[in-house]
Parts: C-alpha cells; sequence; structure tokens
C-alpha cells in the first residue's frame, strides 16, 4: 500500500534586536589648592646702648664743626674787622709820630700791650662737667605674624558628555512556509 507523507514549514520571522544606550560621562572635578604656611615672624632685637660723650668732651673745648663754625664764625669777622681797625690806627700813628724827637710810637705800643697782660686780672672758672647723656633700650620682640593662607580652587563642567545610540529592530525571513510531499510503500516515513 502507498503511503502519502507530508511536512509542514511555518513561516517564521527572525528579529534581530539592539538596545538603545544612554552613556552619560562627568568630568571629574579637579582640586587646586595653595598653601601659605602660618609663619611668627616675631625676632627679637638686639640691646642697644648709646653714650653721647659730646656734652663733656665740649666742656673741655672739643667742639664739634657745627658748634666751632658757630662760635668762632662771628667772632671771626669782629676780629678781622677790629684788627684792621687797630692797623690803620697804628699806620696813622707812625706816619705822624715816627718822625718826632723822643716820640718811637712802635716801642710804646708794645710796652703798653706787654704792661697791659702783665696787669689783667686772672679768673679761674671752675664749672661742672656734665655726665654723659647714656640711653638704653631694652630687647624687644618685634614683627607682625603672618596667619598663613589656604586657597582652594575647584573646576567642574557645568554638563555631563552624554552620547544616545539609538536602539534597532530588524526583521528578516528566516524560514518560509512549505509543504514537501512524497510517497513511501509499506510505511510512513519519520522526517527527522
Amino acid at each position: 500500500m502507498l503511503r502519502l507523507n507530508m511536512r509542514f514549514t511555518q513561516p517564521m520571522i527572525g528579529i534581530h534586536t539592539q538596545l538603545g544606550k544612554l552613556e552619560a560621562h562627568s568630568t571629574p572635578a579637579r582640586l587646586h589648592s595653595e598653601f601659605r604656611q602660618a609663619r611668627s615672624n616675631k625676632h627679637w632685637t638686639q640691646p642697644e646702648l648709646e653714650i653721647d660723650q659730646y656734652p663733656s668732651r665740649h666742656a673741655y673745648g672739643n667742639d664739634n664743626h657745627i658748634d666751632f663754625a658757630k662760635k668762632y664764625g662771628q667772632q671771626g669777622f669782629a676780629d678781622l674787622a677790629k684788627t684792621t681797625s687797630r692797623w690803620t690806627q697804628e699806620a696813622w700813628d707812625n706816619v705822624e709820630n715816627c718822625g718826632k724827637r723822643g716820640r718811637n710810637p712802635v716801642v710804646q705800643r708794645y710796652d703798653n700791650k706787654l704792661q697791659q697782660e702783665i696787669n689783667k686780672q686772672r679768673q679761674i672758672v671752675t664749672e661742672l662737667i656734665p655726665d654723659p647723656v647714656i640711653k638704653f633700650h631694652p630687647i624687644e620682640a618685634v614683627g607682625q605674624p603672618d596667619v598663613g593662607d589656604v586657597t582652594v580652587d575647584i573646576q567642574t563642567d557645568a554638563f555631563a558628555q552624554t552620547n544616545f545610540t539609538r536602539g534597532q529592530v530588524e526583521t528578516y525571513m528566516q524560514q518560509k512556509a512549505n509543504v514537501q510531499r512524497w510517497v513511501t510503500e509499506g510505511k510512513y516515513d519519520i522526517y527527522a
């Protein structure tokens, strides 16, 4: 006996999918800091001792240039005027009296000067010699402290960097519909 064998194949649709993907990358914050260490900036001064001996040296007659100029500057002009006047008078006296008998004005003048020096009243003046001026500056702590500084600078980006990949769906015919028939004798054919 002949037997009809049939095989049916159903149509199959294949689908390839690719999921959509959202990638977001944020830039990490960048931190920069500057640090200045605190310092006391304090130090001790050296003790200072100032001794001004000029008042006592001045009492002995050792003058500095300023005092010497004050003391003897005007006196020099006065002495110059006085000496010029005296020499003029002596010159006129010489002109008028040197030719006269029994008169010798030059010798008389020197005798008078010598007599005045001999008869001059001498006085000794005693004065207290001033002490030197002494100034002492003690040790001091000076300087301003520096409290230091920490400056922090943080740089960030306001927006993340994003990338969106679209999802895709692709369909295709994986298997077509089909009917196969064949004939066998005496038995059914099992088609695997």
